[in-house]
Formats: structure tokens, C-alpha cells, sequence
């Protein structure tokens, strides 16, 4: 009776133990993706904060019902000519743009195609993203 005690004791014990760090992995997972997500969210407010004219022009393109569907854009210099069988987003080659679009790409919102000029592909978390913001701005 005594060892059958004992035992369970320590087993009772070691179960709690492994249940409550189990636990505390699941909750410290979920916060870290809480804070990524934070912390993204705020670096998209920054970007609006510290660039607003291409970011405000990057944003009324995407929410424009017009282009809805477009998911690519141009980075060109102003006299360039472009012609495209594909709708695309084009915008004016300025030296803060790069700055702009290297941030955007680290974030994972936009993503350089591989061919020999500033071709980007912009992701549907951009675009819910923009949205999301944009209501929240506009509710302020």
C-alpha cells in the first residue's frame, strides 16, 4: 500500500510536471505569433508614418475596385516604356522607393521576381493587410 502510494505520487507528479511545460510551450508559442503579428502590423504603421506619399499611392492602387486583381508591380525610371500583356502596377523609380520596397520584401508582403528590372510580386497578406489598415486608419 505504501509503495503503491509512493509511486503514484511520483508519477502524479511527474505527469503534472510534463503537462505544465507542455502548456507553457503551447501559451509562449501562441504569444510569440502574437507578437509577430503585432510587431508587423506596427512596422506597416511605420512605413505609412515615414513614407506616406508611395505608401498612401501604393495603397489606393490596391484598394482601387479597378485593380483588385492585380498582384504585380513596376518600379521603372519615368521616361521608361513598358508594355505588358498582364495588368500591372506601375510606379516611379525615386531614391526612397528602394528603401520602401527592401522593407516590404523583409516583411514578406512583396517578392522580387527574377528577371532584369524591379519587377515585384505583391502576397494576398499584403492585401488584407493594407485593407485591414486602412479601415483601421479610416475608423480613427
Amino acid at each position: 500500500m505504501n509503495s503503491i502510494f509512493i509511486s503514484g505520487f511520483i508519477v502524479g507528479g511527474l505527469t503534472t510536471a510534463v503537462g505544465r511545460y507542455c502548456w507553457q510551450k503551447l501559451i509562449d508559442n501562441r504569444r510569440a505569433d502574437e507578437d509577430a503579428v503585432n510587431n508587423k502590423k506596427r512596422d506597416m504603421e511605420m512605413l505609412f508614418n515615414d513614407h506616406p506619399e508611395f505608401m498612401n499611392l501604393f495603397k489606393n492602387k490596391i484598394n482601387d475596385p479597378e485593380s483588385r486583381n492585380i498582384r504585380e508591380f513596376f518600379v521603372v525610371e519615368r521616361n521608361a516604356i513598358l508594355n505588358s500583356s498582364i495588368p500591372r502596377f506601375r510606379f516611379e523609380l525615386t531614391p526612397d522607393i528602394l528603401l520602401v520596397l527592401n522593407k516590404l520584401e523583409s516583411m514578406g508582403y512583396i517578392q522580387k521576381l527574377e528577371n532584369n528590372c524591379l519587377h515585384y510580386k505583391i502576397s494576398d497578406e499584403c492585401i488584407v493587410e493594407i485593407k485591414s489598415l486602412t479601415e483601421h486608419l479610416g475608423s480613427r
